[in-house]
């Protein structure tokens, strides 16, 4: 039977709220347009949120950002996440305020396991959404679901800080973050043309080293690493989610050619785009 994807809002509303066993990603990688909030209620998912892979179990959270690309690697049979969907107009009026420290936070560490006595609360967040989404008739609905996301956004980066982030805020500059932060947006728009780190320099107007050196301090990865996961995420959604051809994805993503392509996702992934392919379908 089809399964249909959670994480997108319905039509005329502004956010979504529910269950799911995400079987829906089994076959199927995701590219987010809006912001979602994920409580495991069950079982156990090995997940891929845009370039950080980790372990979803009982009362782990995860924030997706819009943009945000998810892959399922693998799921128990008993997987179950309660989730909160937001549109992206919805999310910005509610992260407007956050500083640049919340999202440089949250791309490092989008998975997180709460300790026990934050967990009662969240399961109560989820609860007050869930009537808040049935509560259709409520003039102000929006209103304050807008508040409660404001609100949570607020208590998730005040929890990082707390239990052991601080020093990735502290670790850069404002300058250096929006920097990062403004090289990872233009590699999500364009590595599927461009490739080269001095593409994404120019862009920026600085130096290719200073650049390297930004990337190296915010994600501790090289910039080169960093475009070349974004272009295998890309290669990955295509794989699992389209019946595109090796040679299509390829003329796509502007790769000379199909083995060129071949060699560049074996390199990353230690398989061929067929193995991938060939893997998640036979599951």
């Amino acid at each position: 039977m089809a399964q249909n994807n959670p994480l997108i809002t319905p039509a005329q509303e502004q956010f979504t709220v529910g269950e799911s066993d995400f079987a829906y990603f089994e076959q199927n990688a995701y590219r987010l347009e809006g912001c979602a909030i994920l409580f495991c209620r069950e079982g156990v998912a090995e997940v891929m949120v845009d370039q950080c892979q980790g372990r979803l179990q009982r009362n782990s959270t995860v924030l997706l950002l819009p943009g945000t690309y998810l892959l399922f690697l693998d799921r128990s049979e008993d997987f179950r996440a309660s989730y909160c969907v937001f549109s992206r107009d919805l999310f910005l009026e509610a992260a407007f305020r956050l500083d640049p420290g919340f999202f440089e936070i949250v791309h490092r560490r989008p998975i997180s396991m709460p300790p026990q006595r934050i967990v009662a609360g969240t399961d109560i967040w989820f609860q007050m959404m869930a009537y808040n989404y049935r509560d259709r008739q409520n003039i102000f609905r929006n209103t304050i679901v807008k508040n409660r996301l404001q609100n949570v956004l607020l208590e998730i980066y005040d929890k990082m800080q707390r239990l052991g982030s601080k020093e990735a805020s502290n670790a850069t500059t404002t300058r250096q973050t929006e920097l990062f932060q403004r090289f990872a947006a233009l590699v999500h728009e364009f590595c599927a043309q461009e490739r080269e780190v001095a593409f994404y320099a120019d862009k920026l107007c600085i130096s290719t080293r200073y650049l390297s050196t930004i990337v190296r301090s915010v994600a501790h990865t090289s910039a080169k690493e960093f475009i070349d996961r974004s272009v295998m995420l890309e290669i990955r959604m295509m794989l699992r989610s389209t019946d595109l051809s090796v040679q299509e994805i390829a003329y796509r993503l502007k790769f000379p050619d199909q083995s060129y392509l071949g060699r560049f996702f074996k390199k990353h992934a230690g398989e061929s785009p067929t193995e991938y392919r060939n893997a998640r379908r036979d599951r």
